[in-house]
């Protein structure tokens, strides 16, 4: 029992150490940017529903769209890109789709729109290699136009994701510096009104969102699968096929960027919007695979760290960044639960409690730092959002907790996955929504016919 004592506080140095010099820096250089750029930590959501605005002179963009049946949200998705963001140029890639994707790519039409069709066998074989063939597409469109790569952006939008208007426009400008590579836009859930889409955005929009910010300041802000712009020169300089067939392709490429002296940035002049998920099934399921992805990153460490382009704060931070489910949430899941244990047990097992006094004294006093976390992470998402009133957002804040074991439950998941080299992508369910007329307005009568084409892998 003494040897399990000692282990247990071992790991909670470890967990206490590592989350108050990474986890609390990057928290506290989040907020600090947000203020000073935005004027408060609300201050993103008024600068972000500002008027849409052209695309700076010079530039142009492409929105990478894979679908793969997505008949329930691809029409209020490219309305939305139509409508709100002038000059986007859209590439949707059927990945094999069976259903009415395509039929409705071709309803809503513009000359602004390509379809790109894939077959089997070459479809569904992961979302890497439907966005590599958008991409051929766009380096075609950018060839023959004789468009300057490095003025050229690659957008990646999930199909049910929406952007803030003028998001593009507003994204450009962080690539006025030619050492960004990438940038990626904070995300938020829609449907908060049900109480585990609320708990979803508040994950989203409070520390995810903040910590990425303080990311800005080492340049390794983490890319993401929706809502991902990429310089094209710099997914050239990776190679044909920047995006990998990863269970987390969108971390991969942010690394790869890195690995090659990029700066990966954000800004809180804009977000992205997606649905989130209420079967809690899908919603363990989702996040097994991303922890499973993020967990088979670490491979990339030897490499991140041979590469002398990425500089020594990048390397650090990516190196804590691809650690944390190792350091923080495995063993915080073995401590949390190792508490609870010898406040329940007490005396009779053997196992002495922690303070003298009955089990709620006990588990009162060891609940009170994850409790308190989450107190914080409500209050932050409460400073953050204009749709949660201030004792509501702290009602919720032991509802948190749902999410700190669902991180434990989709770690250890993943690691058994990994341990039995179970490799399995899922694709997520969308589910119907009521266009809103602000991002989907209603489809012409008679739109400009959409270019199609058939997609044939290329000798690079």
């Amino acid at each position: 029992m003494a040897a399990l004592d000692t282990i247990i506080r071992y790991l909670t140095a470890v967990i206490a150490v590592f989350t108050g010099i990474y986890s609390t820096s990057l928290l506290a250089l989040g907020i600090a940017l947000t203020r000073r750029t935005d004027g408060s930590l609300r201050g993103q959501l008024r600068r972000a529903h500002e008027p849409p605005v052209a695309l700076p002179a010079g530039w142009n963009v492409f929105a990478l769209v894979p679908c793969l049946n997505e008949e329930r949200v691809i029409a209020s998705t490219l309305g939305c890109l139509l409508d709100g963001q002038p000059g986007v140029r859209i590439v949707v890639v059927d990945d094999g789709s069976n259903d009415a994707t395509s039929r409705i790519v071709h309803a809503v039409g513009g000359n602004r729109v390509t379809l790109v069709r894939r077959t089997s066998p070459d479809a569904r074989q992961g979302k890497g290699a439907a966005l590599n063939a958008g991409l051929r597409t766009v380096r075609e469109h950018a060839a023959k136009e004789g468009l300057d790569t490095s003025r050229v952006l690659v957008c990646v939008l999930d199909a049910d994701g929406r952007m803030t208007p003028g998001a593009a426009s507003r994204v450009t400008q962080r690539f006025a510096d030619p050492a960004v590579g990438g940038a990626q836009l904070a995300v938020r859930i829609r449907g908060r009104h049900r109480w585990v889409l609320r708990l979803q955005d508040l994950e989203f929009w409070a520390l995810s969102a903040l910590t990425q910010f303080g990311r800005i300041a080492t340049g390794t802000v983490s890319m993401g699968g929706n809502g991902q712009f990429s310089r094209l020169s710099a997914l050239d300089s990776i190679g044909p096929r920047p995006w990998s067939d990863s269970l987390t392709e969108d971390l991969d490429l942010g690394i790869s960027l890195a690995t090659r002296g990029w700066t990966v940035t954000s800004t809180t002049t804009a977000f992205v919007s997606q649905q989130g998920l209420t079967s809690p099934r899908r919603l363990l399921r989702q996040r097994a695979r991303w922890y499973h992805g993020h967990m088979s990153a670490i491979r990339r460490l030897p490499e991140l760290w041979a590469r002398p382009a990425v500089g020594l704060r990048g390397r650090l931070e990516l190196t804590g960044y691809l650690l944390v489910p190792y350091l923080v949430v495995l063993p915080a899941s073995v401590v949390q639960h190792y508490a609870l244990l010898r406040a329940w047990c007490g005396n009779g097992a053997g196992m002495p409690r922690f303070v003298p006094g009955p089990v709620w004294l006990n588990v009162l006093v060891l609940q009170s730092l994850p409790f308190i976390a989450c107190l914080v992470s409500a209050l932050l998402y409460w400073y953050r959002t204009d749709d949660l009133s201030f004792w509501k957002a702290v009602c919720w804040s032991p509802a948190v907790m749902v999410c700190l074991y669902l991180g434990f439950a989709a770690g250890w998941r993943a690691l058994w996955q990994i341990l039995a080299r179970r490799r399995h992508w899922t694709k997520t369910e969308r589910a119907v929504e009521t266009p809103v007329t602000s991002e989907a307005p209603a489809l012409a009568s008679a739109p400009s016919p959409v270019r199609t084409t058939n997609d044939a892998p290329r000798t690079p």
